[in-house]
């Protein structure tokens, strides 16, 4: 019964959250995956400024940014923990169409 409220307590405050450092590691391992990602498909040099995880609540990463020529396109990406694999690229509907 300890155990299981223990558990339980654990799973409300969030002992499955990563420590900032982790976070950063995170993101210092997607960047140039993004990147590469955006250069790929759109034919964009990417540059990556903040980021967002999620955990414990879900197993998603965003990464958010500009295009490097016109920081007026704002872009977004998210990607799965820790796979790193890409679920969805996001900006301006004619920035994504471009090369569609």
């Amino acid at each position: 019964m300890i155990i299981l409220i223990s558990s339980a307590v654990c799973s409300l405050t969030g002992c499955n959250a990563l420590l900032d450092e982790e976070k950063r590691e995170y993101f210092e391992k997607a960047v140039p995956i993004g990147q590469k990602y955006f250069q790929e498909h759109y034919d964009a040099e990417i540059i990556f400024t903040d980021y967002d995880i999620n955990l414990p609540n879900s197993s998603t990463m965003f990464l958010y940014g500009y295009v490097k020529n016109d920081q007026t396109i704002n872009i977004s990406l998210s990607l799965d923990i820790p796979s790193m694999e890409i679920r969805s690229a996001k900006g301006p509907e004619d920035f994504i169409k471009k090369i569609q």
